[in-house]
């Protein structure tokens, strides 16, 4: 899921740029957002909003990259241990993720100037407070300095609604529900209480909780356990359960919040045929994110002709997720998973020269047959076996390839 995760980040990034691009013609853009309109300040604004939220999904992803235990043996088991600065650096870049996406999808969503007013000089009111004098003069121009100035002498209690500012989701939680209450219910209902849930539980440890930091820190002497891909601790497995968690609520809120938000932007923005081959191509990348958790840690099944395996052949094996893993020789069983998703395969052998298994799916090659794959065949060999499964359809039940062994024929 990683992998996935990482992907769907390195999309969005390559995006960027053909829509910076694109923002910066004016022939694109819908008339209020032309150059010379007040509203044109959005367009730098959205696209550094953007450049902002990679920086920290990219944090959060190279901070859930799973165990490397391949190397692992009981004298070096140690090496996995996860301790207080683990679970700190995680849940902390956690924070910032559920923190970001939710706030910039917001800002997104609106392109409000009150709105957006009100973040930035809070933030900036916050950050001047405590900022040496280097950082100051690189970050408040006279410009910067006027805007707070002003907003000093607004009254607290009126930050969220003042003459240039104005907020009326204060807290994450409310942006929460107005997101999904504006964007439509996410697939997984679940999804808006485990980002409070999560916001919640990051607070614990963000904020230095009794909790956190007693069940983080607490040393002593770890059982070692062991499985198929060998040593392991305690530790190391609570630790890898948390990420997984945190990368399945990240993945869901991505797709749920995030993309769709930037699609309502743009839409705003630019005219209707710019804005819909941007919309085109941020689904694209949704669907492939969707896609990777939906066939996630699922156990995969593939016909493989008798004598491939521990032979000198690399053998490519495609998850129902799209990626391919080249299984290479010596063809160690510990391989057999897809490194996308997550999903086990197993492989079944073929004895004989027959080319195709019939499954409920259609008919499958079966991998090293000297045949073509089924949609390279004439028409008329296509017919021929698509009726033949129509017929053992009919017939027993058997696992399918690409597929788990209780939907399969």
């Amino acid at each position: 899921m990683n992998k996935a995760f990482a992907n769907a980040i390195g999309k969005l990034r390559g995006l960027h740029k053909q829509i910076e691009s694109s923002l910066t013609n004016d022939s694109h853009l819908n008339p209020q957002y032309k150059s010379g309109t007040d509203l044109n300040a959005f367009v730098p604004i959205v696209s550094r909003l953007q450049l902002n939220s990679f920086s920290v999904f990219e944090k959060l992803a190279a901070l859930t990259v799973p165990d490397e235990r391949a190397h692992i043996t009981l004298e070096s088991v140690s090496a996995l241990s996860r301790g207080f600065d683990d679970y700190n650096d995680l849940v902390t870049a956690t924070r910032q993720y559920i923190d970001s996406i939710v706030s910039d999808s917001y800002q997104l969503y609106l392109l409000d100037p009150k709105s957006f007013n009100y973040h930035v000089l809070v933030s900036l009111n916050s950050f001047s407070k405590y900022a040496t004098k280097s950082l100051a003069h690189a970050l408040f121009n006279t410009e910067v300095e006027s805007a707070l100035n002003e907003f000093g002498t607004i009254k607290f209690k009126d930050w969220t609604k003042s003459h240039i500012t104005e907020c009326n989701h204060s807290t994450f939680a409310q942006k929460v529900d107005f997101l999904f209450s504006v964007l439509g219910a996410p697939t997984d209902p679940e999804l808006p209480d485990d980002l409070k849930n999560l916001f919640k539980f990051s607070s614990e440890f963000t904020h230095i909780g009794y909790t956190s930091t007693f069940f983080t820190s607490t040393t002593g002497a770890e059982v070692i356990f062991g499985d198929d891909d060998g040593p392991y601790l305690p530790s190391t497995e609570n630790f890898s359960e948390l990420k997984y968690e945190v990368l399945e609520t990240a993945c869901k809120a991505l797709l749920a919040t995030y993309i769709p938000s930037l699609v309502q932007c743009l839409e705003k923005l630019m005219l209707k045929s710019q804005a819909e081959k941007f919309s085109a191509l941020l689904h694209q990348n949704a669907a492939a994110l969707f896609d990777a958790i939906a066939t996630r840690n699922s156990k995969y099944f593939f016909f493989i002709k008798t004598g491939l395996i521990g032979s000198s052949a690399a053998i490519p094996l495609t998850c129902m997720c799209g990626e391919t893993r080249t299984w290479v020789p010596p063809h160690a069983r510990t391989e057999l998973f897809c490194t996308s998703c997550g999903s086990s395969f197993q492989l079944l052998e073929v004895d004989g020269d027959g080319g195709y298994i019939i499954t409920s799916n259609g008919p499958a090659k079966i991998i090293g047959a000297n045949v073509p794959d089924f949609r390279d065949l004439p028409m008329a060999e296509q017919i021929k076996l698509l009726k033949q499964c129509e017929e053992a359809a009919k017939g027993a039940h058997g696992p399918q390839p690409g597929s788990q062994p209780d939907a399969a024929r």
